[in-house]
């Protein structure tokens, strides 16, 4: 038995005639009937033999055959064209292009608007897919970089999916594993570099010999680590420069091959320079002190490395040919399960996350940079409804023109041709200047733009050109399709004896241009919804704070070379006499020390738990930031003393180890009793207990937009475990003066020592809003552009709603109607619209405000004082843009109006 039909079947069978005779109007008028009749029966013929086999298996057209059923019936499009081939021969194209180009000549304010508002819209367009095309969508710059993962230890209870590595299971995974090809530990730091009476601060990178192999990437000029650099033994680490550094340092000399450097204090010699350009630094963290990869180096791990329990290793992996990501992560997964049965104690409630590096790289810019593109194609589609509104607006005076050519021959194919001609050559002369726009856009990106990840990569590339052609094209597609069909259409009797008059009161006209404007104004106010949102979020950020006060603050960083400063004594009076020469400079009211700064984006943590609570399990112990400090520090930043004093000389070396709190962890442990006098352990060691006697304010140690953790304060006469520190001091006046000064008392103790990293605070918060800033500047950019199109789209219509009715106006005045009734009327035109675009656009704004659910902090993304303060202002800037057409509604004389008639 055979089954009829299916729905799907039939709709396949309309659609394929539909395209026959969507394509039947390019055809030829003379072979227009026969031709479609033709085309009509091949696509009946081709289904009957389809039913005929339906009827027999039992079985309809499958997809293969649906496929070519639309593919014959889009064949007669390019049928249709052939037929047409004299039509489309260079020298009729060459004459299209000079009669509109004299044309456009005869229109210079015309042609210069239209071709302006083009360039501001694609050279935008341009400039963001640039950041887009470097940031996501082209491949990293290594040798297959699509089988390249980062492997971190993820901490359940903690919910941190990306916490570096133990070095023990960091020897497991390598030894165990069978979906990697290698794994290759990294580690950032950085180390003093002496040459004679010179002095800097370096960044080093410290890298597994199999690293280099991993990536595709040799030496420029020696030789890359072997396997043998990474076995610790007596010998100096041999060293390999940046190509950065070795042109800086150096000044590109081969004679730097088997020199040695003195860092900090080591002799190493010089192995290899890598190759220009070549990079790794945009993984989270992937810092140093320096921000820099000046000097790199063979990662040796000792024989008690399998016993470690510290993490502090990111581990680069290239998958085995054919494994997959989710394979690679069930093994992994697998094999911490078993860790964590065999090493309770430092593995319970870690587990492992295998993450591809392109993910890793552009994860948290996808959504902003998505956003923004979305954000300025708006603008490109509502310049497109503006210049569709001019050319709507010009194809009036050409109804006579256009009538006149029909009369004389003219197919309606040919003349839509020549006016989508104009209107390609406006887009592609906009494209043109737009591009050259595009790369002052992308050079003041990347001088003013944030820390983005391979922000080095941007540029206008080929992929840029090609897409901005490609962009120039369509548009002038979009805004010129609409006008060239309506002005191909003509009342060839009107037009030929009034001379255009009577359609130029075509209401028609007037509706389609009141449709782009309330697009416009729709697009505009999810702009501006958009940019409201962000801008309450950069002010709640701003509300917040960090938790200190960041003006008048300089930093600056200090390491003691280990060779030199061996003894803790040693280090602990450096760092107090250091403080108390930066304490005594004019100017500075408060100096103090402190081991990791907030807003730097270093930091170290402990594991923990209060003597009076019951011990929890080894993977559900509470962790805690650390800090060293010297005991002026809470007092120089301004954070605020809540419970019990801060550090003084009663806190020795001699007396037990005493800890100041934040008020977060105290809150956490002991949420409605006085945490003064408790203590709490941190198993190093033997265990350290430490006496609580003082709590103070929270700081957000990454930023405003960053939870206060946990944190724990300790003394840094009382345990100087660090070599280095950064010096704070609070100034008057500007702090960057006083920077020669703290230099010159750093040399005044030890020349060898360089001053790093100097920068005040209100600089380094900056930095740490820079992204959201700059995310929400482009995007009120974008904004305001888009209002100004649609004031002026709104503007448009006005005034040309008023310049058609002028005898209307004047026949109401002249029957008694008051000014006042007859701009009311015009207002009321007007606002219309307005609300109509404002509730199109609410709608719009509420579905794609979720998108943003990242980007905005503390509020909602439907938050209705946002909205209605987007609608309200665009309401006022359109009623702004309504008063002159009204003001001359108003102003109509009754007599010169019906006297025009």
């Amino acid at each position: 038995m055979t089954q009829p039909p299916s729905s799907t079947a039939n709709a396949v069978l309309s659609i394929c005639l539909g395209l026959v005779r969507a394509a039947g109007h390019v055809a030829p008028g003379s072979e227009r009937r026969t031709w479609g009749a033709e085309w009509e029966a091949e696509v009946l013929h081709r289904w009957a033999e389809l039913e005929k086999r339906r009827e027999a298996t039992g079985r309809g057209p499958g997809a293969f055959e649906s496929l070519d059923l639309l593919g014959r019936s889009a064949g007669a499009l390019a049928h249709a064209i052939w037929l047409r081939r004299e039509e489309w021969r260079f020298d009729v194209l060459m004459q299209d292009i000079r009669y509109a180009l004299r044309g456009l000549i005869k229109r210079p304010v015309f042609s210069a608007v239209v071709i302006g508002t083009i360039m501001l819209a694609i050279g935008a367009n341009a400039a963001i897919f640039s950041v887009l095309n470097g940031v996501l969508l082209q491949p990293l710059p290594f040798e297959n970089p699509e089988g390249l993962v980062m492997v971190w230890e993820h901490n359940i209870p903690r919910a941190n999916p990306t916490n570096v590595v133990s070095g023990a299971n960091f020897v497991t995974w390598r030894e165990e594993s069978s979906s990697f090809e290698d794994l290759a530990a990294i580690t950032w730091f950085s180390q003093n570099l002496v040459e004679g009476e010179d002095a800097e601060r370096v960044g080093v990178v410290s890298v597994n010999a199999s690293f280099f192999p991993l990536l595709g990437v040799n030496a420029a000029h020696g030789r890359v680590f072997l396997p043998e650099d990474d076995r610790a033994g007596d010998g100096p680490r041999p060293i390999l420069l940046s190509h950065g550094f070795w042109q800086r340092r150096f000044g590109g000399s081969s004679n730097v091959i088997g020199r040695t450097l003195n860092l900090n204090g080591f002799e190493l010699p010089v192995i290899g320079v890598l190759p220009e350009g070549f990079r790794f630094d945009f993984l989270p963290y992937s810092f140093n002190a320096t921000g820099t990869q000046d000097i790199w180096m063979p990662q040796q791990f000792p024989d008690e490395i399998r016993d470690a329990s510290g993490r502090w290793l990111q581990v680069l992996g290239r998958l085995e040919p054919g494994t997959s990501i989710e394979r690679a992560q069930t093994e992994m997964s697998t094999l911490a399960s078993r860790l964590e049965m065999e090493y309770p104690d430092r593995q319970s409630g870690w587990t492992v996350n295998v993450v591809s590096l392109q993910e890793q790289v552009v994860g948290e810019a996808r959504t902003p940079l998505l956003i923004l593109f979305g954000a300025v194609a708006f603008v490109l589609l509502i310049a497109c409804a503006n210049v569709a509104n001019l050319l709507l607006s010009r194809s009036v005076g050409r109804q006579q023109e256009v009538a006149l050519r029909t009369a004389l021959g003219a197919s309606r194919l040919r003349l839509v041709r020549q006016l989508l001609t104009e209107s390609s050559i406006l887009a592609l002369a906009g494209g043109a200047l737009g591009l050259g726009l595009a790369f002052v856009l992308v050079d003041a990106l990347l001088r003013l733009g944030p820390d983005i990840p391979r922000l080095a990569d941007v540029s206008v590339s080929g992929p840029v050109i090609a897409f901005t052609l490609g962009i120039s094209a369509l548009t002038g597609l979009v805004f010129g399709l609409a006008p060239a069909l309506r002005a191909s259409r003509p009342d060839l009797a009107g037009s030929l004896k009034e001379g255009g008059a009577r359609a130029g009161r075509s209401g028609g006209l007037l509706r389609a241009r009141s449709a782009l404007v309330v697009a416009e104004v729709a697009l505009a106010l999810i702009l501006l919804v958009g940019s409201g949102l962000l801008l309450r979020s950069f002010a709640n950020l701003l509300d917040l704070g960090v938790g200190f006060e960041t003006d008048g603050l300089i930093t600056a960083e200090v390491a003691l070379p280990g060779r030199v400063y061996e003894e803790e004594a040693d280090r602990v009076q450096f760092f107090e006499e250091l403080v108390g020469r930066v304490r005594s400079i004019p100017g500075v009211s408060a100096a103090s020390a402190i081991t990791f700064l907030p807003l730097a984006g270093s930091g170290s943590a402990t594991s923990f738990w209060a003597n009076d609570r019951p011990v929890p399990e080894p993977g559900e112990l509470p962790v805690a930031d650390l800090r060293w400090v010297h005991q002026d520090y809470h007092r120089t930043l301004g954070i605020p003393v809540i419970r019990g004093r801060l550090f003084d000389g009663r806190d020795t070396r001699d007396v037990p180890l005493r800890i100041v709190i934040s008020e977060a962890l105290a809150r956490d442990l002991w949420p409605s009793e006085d945490p003064i006098g408790r203590t709490i352990s941190m198993p190093w060691g033997d265990t350290l207990v430490a006496e609580v006697i003082g709590v103070v304010g929270d700081v957000r140690h990454q930023g405003p937009e960053t939870e206060a953790r946990d944190k724990i304060y300790w003394h840094h006469l009382q345990w100087q475990d660090w070599s280095g520190m950064t010096i704070v001091a609070r100034t008057s006046g500007d702090p960057s003066m006083h920077v020669g000064s703290i230099r010159a008392e750093l040399r005044a103790m030890d020349s060898n020592l360089p001053l790093f990293n100097v920068s005040t605070m209100t600089d380094l918060l900056g930095e740490a809003l820079a992204a959201r800033r700059f995310t929400m500047l482009v995007l009120g950019l974008f904004a305001l552009v888009a209002l100004l199109l649609a004031s002026v789209g709104v503007y448009g219509v006005m005034s040309y709603g008023v310049s058609q009715r002028t005898q209307e106006f004047g026949v109401r005045m002249a029957l008694g109607a008051s000014a006042r009734a007859v701009a009311m009327q015009v207002v009321k035109g007007g606002l219309r619209l307005v609300l109509i675009a404002v509730a199109i656009g609410g709608l719009g704004a509420l579905a794609l405000s979720r998108l943003m659910q990242s980007l905005v902090f503390e509020i909602s993304t439907s938050d209705p004082v946002t909205f209605a303060l987007a609608a309200l202002f665009l309401a006022a800037v359109a009623a702004a843009a309504c008063y002159w057409p009204t003001h001359r509604a108003g102003r109509v004389d009754p007599i010169e109006a019906l006297r025009f008639e």
